[in-house]
C-alpha cells in the first residue's frame, strides 16, 4: 500500500472543474473502472485527488439540493476510499453554488417559440408529442386525409409542422415517405385559392399565369390534381394550418366550394397515394356540416389533440433547456406545470412565459424572481402587453389599441379569432406612419404580433401572433366589448368590398342609404375600400339624378294632363251652357203648348169629338213632360260633369304637391328612422309587459268595488286608492306599477322592477308544511325599492369576473364563485383567467356563488342583495300567497325543483334560461323565486329572525350563516314556499364535499333602494 505522501495533491486552482452532475457522475464511473481492474498504483490515487478537486469545484455549478446531495455522496465515497488505503484524506466538502459562475448562453440559443407555432426548422427543440406523432404517423399510413383538431392553443399546428412533417421527410416513421414530395404549408386566409394557387406557381411564372390559376382552380376542382402530379411521379404532401380560415375568413361561397372540391379531387386520385393534412379548431369543426362529403371524410379520418400530461409537460421544458445548457431553480419547473395540467389551450401561454423567462435568465440560470416578475402563467401575456401599453406616448397607445382591433375578428357570441392583414391596410390618413412603423415594430419585438415579410414592405402581412392573447390581456377584452358591434360592422364594410370586387365591380353590391352614410364616418379606410364608396357615392348621386328627371317627368306629365283637363272641362261646361239653353226653350214651347190645349178642350168641349181632342191632349201633354224632363236631366248631367272635371283638376294639382312634399319629408324622416326603430324594439318588452299587467288589472278591477278609483303612483310614492280596496285590485295595481316604473341596471342589463312598499304579513300564516324558523307572521312595512326582474345569468357573472380579472381574492377577499376548474356541477368557465360561459348555458342561473361573491357583484353594477323581507315582499306581495304564483301545488311549469340527482349531466338537464317559466313568476312579475337556486339575501341567519327582528331590517349579528330563499332546483315543493329559508357559510369550503356540494343550487338577485323624487 501506498504511503500517505506518495502521492502529489493537485491544486484545487489547477483543477478544471465538473460543470454539470452528469460530467461528475462519468468521472466517478471512471475511477470505478480502473479499480476494478486492481489499479492500486500512484496514478489511480491521483486521479482520486484529481476526482475530488474538480469535484468541489463543481459545487460552484450546482444549485438543486438534489444534485448537490448527490455530488457530495460521491465526493465521501472516495474520501472514504482513500482513508482506507492510507491516503492523505482531501477536503471534500462541496463549494458553494456561485451564481457568477454560471456561463453565459448566446441569445440565439433561444430554446423557446412564445405564442408563434413551431415550424419545421424548430424540431430540435420541439419536444412532448411523441406519442401524438405516432399517432398521426399511424394515420398517414391508413388514409389520405389527416384532420388535426383541438382547441385554439391545443398545439395542433406544432405538432404537424415541427413533429410529424420533419420525421415523414426523414422517413422514420413511414417506409418511403421520405422519397415523397412536401409542399409548403398554407393557410386559407380570405382567398383561399389565391394561396393555393401559391403551391403550383413556378418560379418563372408571373403574375398573371398566378392569376390564371386562381381562375382555373375555381372553373376546374380537377386542376390541383393535374398542376401538382405535372412531371412528378412521387405522391405529394399538402398541409393546410388553420383550415377554420376557409369559413371564417372567406366570405365567397364559390370560392371555398372549389378550393374544397380541388383537395377532395387530390385525394381521390387513383393513380398516387396524394396525402391532405388539415388543422382545424374544434370550435369550428360544426361548419364542415355545409360540405357533407368533406365532413364524413374528416370525422372518418380525425385525430383529436388533447391537452399534455404532466411527464409530456416536463419534456417540453426540459429538454430544449438542456440542449442549450439553460437551468431552472429548484421546484420553478413543478410550478409551471401545476399552473397548465390539464388545461387543452395553455401551451401558447407557457410557450410565452417560457420564452420571457429566457429573457430575464441570469446567465444560464432562469429564477423564481423572474417567475414572480411575470405573475405566472396566467399573468405572464398580460404583463407584458400591459408592461408595452404603459410605456408607449398617449398617441401611440391609440394607434396600439387601433391595430389590434383591426386584427381581430369577432364570430358569433363572444369568440373572437385573428384576422390577418396586409401592413398599408393600417396607414390612414391624419396619422403619421412613422408612429404605426413604431408600435407596429414594439407589438413584434414583443412577440405580440407575428409579421410575413413579402418582397415590398407595404404588402407584408401582419397578425396577433396567437389568440391566447385576445383571450388573456384583460385590456384588449374591455377594447373588444367596447368595441363589438363598431368592430362588426367595420369589417362588414372590408366583407362587401371585397365582395364588390369579386364580383366584378358589379353596381348591384354598392352601397346605398343608411349602410353608405355609416361608412363614410370610418377614417380607416384601404384602397379597395375608398374605391367602393367613392363607386357607391357616384352610383347613389347618378340614382338621384334619375329620380330627380324622373320625377320632373312625371310633374310635366301632370301639369300636361291638368291642362287637357282643363280644356275638356270648359268645352263641357259650353256645352252644358248650351243645352241648358236649348232646355229652357224647349220649356217655354212645352207652357205655350199646355194653354193652347187647354183652350181648344174649352172650345171643343161641347163638340163630339170632344174625347177625340182630349186624348190628343193628353199624348201632347207628356210628350212636353218627357222632352223637358229630359232637356233638364242633361242640364243637371252637364253641371255634375262640369263640377267632376274641376275637382279631379284640383285633385291633381293637390297630388303633385304631395308629392313635392312627400318626397322631401321621406329624406328628413330617413335620417331618425334608425333610432326610431331602436326605440320602438327598446320599449316593446316594457311595452309588452305593461300591456300585460294592465289587462290583469282591469280584469280583477272589473269584478271589484265600483267606486275604487287607482291612481297612478309617483316614484318614491306609495298610491293610495280613494276607497278601501280589495287586497286583489291593491295587488293588481302594485303589479302594475312595477311595470311602469320599471328600469335597466346600466352595467349588466338587468331588467328591475319598481316595488312599491307596503305593509305585508311576513312569515307564515296557518301554514302546516312551514318550519319553526319561519314563524311567527307579523306585519312588516317597507319603502320602495327595486329588484332584478330575473336571477343573475352566467353570462353576466363572466363578465364581472373579466372587470375584476380574476375571482380569487376579489370578492371581499374570498372566493367569488367556483368554476368548471373546480367542480362539474356549473356552466362558468375558467379560461386560464378568461371565464365564458359554457355553450348554450349563457342565459342561465350563475351558480355555485358564494355570499361575498354575490355581494361584490351587486355592488359591482350599483346595486346591492336585497333584505330577507325585501325577497319575501317581492314572493308573495300583501295577499299572503303561499308561492310565488299563487296557491296551485308546483308542476314543471312553474318551477325547477325535486331533481335530487347528483349526475352532472342530469345537473344540466335540469335547469332552465333565467327567462324561463313564465306561469311561475311572482305576483309582481318576478321570475324564478321558486326552484332554479337558492338566492342569498344580506342577512345573517338567525332561526328567531321573525321574533328578533320583527321590523324586517337586515339582521347585522354575525352568526356565521347567510340567508338562503326560494329553494333549488334539487330542493322539495315545500321548500318552494314564499316563507321557505335555509342557511349556509358565506364562502364555499372546498375541502368538505359534502358542504361543498350545497352550493350547487346557489345564485343570486340584487336589489337597489328607491331615490325619492326632490
Amino acid at each position: 500500500m501506498s504511503g500517505p505522501d506518495s502521492v502529489a495533491h493537485i491544486s484545487e486552482n489547477d483543477a478544471t472543474p465538473f460543470l454539470s452532475l452528469s460530467a461528475l457522475r462519468a468521472g466517478h464511473r471512471d475511477l470505478l473502472q480502473q479499480r476494478r481492474g486492481d489499479n492500486q498504483a500512484d496514478a489511480f490515487y491521483a486521479d482520486v485527488h484529481t476526482f475530488i478537486a474538480r469535484g468541489r469545484a463543481a459545487g460552484a455549478y450546482l444549485e438543486e439540493d438534489e444534485a448537490r446531495w448527490e455530488a457530495q455522496n460521491l465526493l465521501d465515497y472516495w474520501e472514504n476510499e482513500l482513508f482506507r488505503a492510507g491516503q492523505e484524506p482531501d477536503d471534500a466538502l462541496l463549494h458553494d453554488f456561485d451564481p457568477a459562475l454560471q456561463p453565459e448562453i448566446p441569445d440565439h440559443l433561444c430554446p423557446y417559440v412564445g405564442l408563434d407555432a413551431f415550424q419545421l426548422q424548430d424540431q430540435a427543440v420541439f419536444f412532448g408529442r411523441a406519442q401524438l406523432v405516432e399517432e398521426l404517423a399511424k394515420q398517414v399510413s391508413a388514409s389520405r386525409l389527416v384532420g388535426v383538431i383541438g382547441p385554439s392553443g391545443s398545439g395542433k399546428s406544432s405538432v404537424v409542422l415541427a413533429g410529424l412533417l420533419p420525421l415523414l421527410q426523414a422517413g422514420t416513421l413511414l417506409p418511403g415517405s421520405d422519397a415523397w414530395h412536401y409542399f409548403p404549408s398554407i393557410v386559407p386566409g380570405s382567398a383561399p385559392l389565391a394561396n393555393l394557387a401559391r403551391l403550383i406557381v413556378t418560379p418563372d411564372e408571373d403574375l398573371h399565369a398566378w392569376l390564371d390559376h386562381i381562375e382555373a382552380l375555381r372553373q376546374d376542382a380537377q386542376y390541383l390534381t393535374k398542376m401538382v402530379t405535372r412531371g412528378r411521379e412521387t405522391a405529394v404532401v399538402i398541409t393546410i394550418d388553420q383550415f377554420e380560415e376557409t369559413f371564417t375568413l372567406c366570405l365567397d361561397e364559390e370560392e371555398r366550394r372549389a378550393f374544397v372540391n380541388n383537395l377532395l379531387h387530390l385525394m381521390q386520385t387513383p393513380e398516387q397515394r396524394h396525402t391532405v393534412i388539415l388543422t382545424m379548431r374544434t370550435d369550428y369543426e360544426s361548419h364542415l356540416a355545409t360540405m357533407p362529403l368533406l365532413q364524413a371524410l374528416f370525422e372518418q379520418n380525425a385525430v383529436r389533440v388533447t391537452a399534455m400530461t404532466a411527464v409530456e409537460l416536463y419534456d417540453a421544458i426540459l429538454k430544449p433547456a438542456e440542449n442549450v445548457g439553460l437551468k431552472f431553480q429548484e421546484g420553478l419547473v413543478d410550478e409551471l406545470i401545476r399552473e397548465i395540467v390539464g388545461e387543452p389551450a395553455a401551451l401558447p401561454l407557457l410557450q410565452f412565459t417560457l420564452l420571457q423567462l429566457w429573457e430575464k435568465r441570469q446567465r444560464n440560470r432562469v429564477t423564481w424572481e423572474s417567475f414572480r416578475q411575470l405573475g405566472g402563467v396566467a399573468q405572464a401575456l398580460a404583463s407584458t402587453a400591459d408592461a408595452l401599453y404603459t410605456s408607449l406616448i398617449p398617441e401611440e397607445q391609440v394607434t396600439l389599441r387601433r391595430i389590434l382591433l383591426r386584427l381581430v375578428q369577432p364570430s358569433e357570441g363572444l369568440e373572437v379569432t385573428r384576422n390577418r392583414i396586409r401592413r398599408k391596410a393600417l396607414y390612414q390618413a391624419g396619422e403619421a406612419q412613422d408612429r404605426v412603423d413604431r408600435v407596429l415594430d414594439k407589438l413584434i419585438s414583443s412577440r405580440l404580433l407575428h409579421l410575413t415579410r413579402s418582397s415590398s414592405t407595404n404588402d407584408d402581412q401582419v397578425e396577433v401572433a396567437h389568440e391566447a392573447l385576445v383571450r388573456n390581456w384583460p385590456r384588449l377584452v374591455e377594447w373588444l366589448d367596447e368595441e363589438r358591434v363598431v368592430l362588426r360592422k367595420r369589417l362588414r364594410l372590408t366583407s362587401l368590398a371585397q365582395n364588390w370586387e369579386s364580383l366584378g365591380r358589379d353596381a348591384d353590391a354598392l352601397l346605398r342609404g343608411a349602410l353608405l352614410r355609416e361608412a363614410l364616418e370610418y377614417s380607416d379606410l384601404n384602397e379597395l375600400e375608398r374605391e367602393f364608396i367613392t363607386a357607391s357615392q357616384e352610383e347613389t348621386v347618378r340614382a338621384e339624378r334619375e329620380k330627380e328627371a324622373a320625377r320632373l317627368r312625371e310633374l310635366e306629365a301632370a301639369r300636361q294632363l291638368a291642362e287637357e283637363q282643363k280644356q275638356r272641362a270648359e268645352a263641357e261646361k259650353a256645352r252644358a251652357e248650351e243645352q241648358k239653353q236649348r232646355a229652357e226653350a224647349q220649356a217655354v214651347a212645352a207652357r205655350r203648348l199646355r194653354q193652347f190645349n187647354v183652350a181648344l178642350l174649352f172650345i171643343l168641349a161641347i163638340a163630339i169629338v170632344g174625347a177625340l181632342l182630349w186624348s190628343n191632349y193628353l199624348q201632347l201633354q207628356t210628350e212636353a213632360e218627357t222632352i223637358a224632363a229630359q232637356s233638364t236631366n242633361e242640364a243637371l248631367l252637364g253641371s255634375l260633369a262640369l263640377a267632376t272635371v274641376q275637382a279631379e283638376q284640383t285633385h291633381t294639382a293637390q297630388q303633385v304637391t304631395r308629392e313635392v312634399a312627400t318626397s322631401q319629408a321621406q329624406s328628413a324622416s330617413r335620417a331618425t328612422a334608425a333610432a326610431a326603430e331602436a326605440a320602438t324594439i327598446a320599449a316593446a318588452t316594457a311595452t309588452a309587459q305593461y300591456e300585460g299587467a294592465l289587462a290583469t288589472q282591469e280584469a280583477i278591477v272589473a269584478q271589484a268595488t265600483p267606486t275604487l278609483v287607482v291612481t297612478q303612483p309617483v316614484v318614491g310614492e306609495t298610491p293610495q286608492p280613494t276607497a278601501t280596496p280589495d287586497p286583489l285590485v291593491l295587488m293588481a295595481q302594485l303589479s302594475v306599477q312595477a311595470q311602469l316604473s320599471a328600469t335597466v341596471r346600466i352595467q349588466d342589463q338587468m331588467p328591475m322592477l319598481y316595488i312599491t312598499g307596503h305593509t305585508f304579513w311576513m312569515g307564515a300564516v296557518d301554514d302546516a308544511s312551514a318550519a319553526a324558523d319561519e314563524t311567527p307572521a307579523h306585519e312588516v312595512t317597507l319603502s320602495n325599492f327595486y329588484i332584478d326582474q330575473y336571477e343573475v345569468s352566467v353570462q353576466q357573472y363572466a363578465a364581472f369576473l373579466n372587470f375584476l380579472g380574476g375571482y380569487r381574492q376579489k370578492c371581499l377577499g374570498f372566493d367569488c364563485v367556483a368554476t368548471g376548474t373546480e367542480t362539474q356541477f356549473t356552466f362558468l368557465l375558467n379560461n386560464l383567467g378568461f371565464y365564458e360561459p359554457k355553450t348554450g348555458y349563457e342565459q342561465f342561473p350563475a351558480n355555485w356563488v358564494t355570499w361575498y361573491g354575490a355581494q361584490a357583484y351587486c355592488e359591482w353594477t350599483g346595486a346591492r342583495l336585497p333584505t330577507e323581507a325585501e325577497w319575501e315582499y317581492a314572493a308573495k306581495g300583501i295577499d299572503g300567497r303561499i308561492y310565488p304564483w299563487g296557491t296551485a301545488v308546483p308542476t314543471r311549469n312553474l318551477a325547477v325543483f325535486d331533481d335530487p340527482s347528483l349526475n352532472s349531466n342530469i345537473f344540466s338537464s335540469s335547469l332552465l334560461p333565467v327567462n324561463a317559466l313564465p306561469e311561475g313568476i311572482s305576483v309582481f312579475g318576478v321570475y324564478g323565486m321558486a326552484g332554479s337556486m337558492w338566492e342569498w339575501v344580506q342577512d345573517w341567519y338567525t332561526p328567531d329572525y321573525y321574533v328578533t327582528n320583527p321590523g324586517g331590517q337586515p339582521n347585522e349579528t354575525d352568526t356565521g350563516l347567510r340567508v338562503l330563499r326560494g329553494g333549488a332546483w334539487d330542493s322539495a315543493a315545500d321548500d318552494l314556499r314564499t316563507t321557505a329559508r335555509f342557511a349556509a357559510v358565506p364562502t364555499i369550503r372546498f375541502e368538505r364535499i359534502s358542504e361543498e356540494l350545497l352550493y350547487r343550487g346557489v345564485g343570486f338577485r340584487c336589489a337597489m333602494d328607491v331615490i325619492p323624487d326632490a
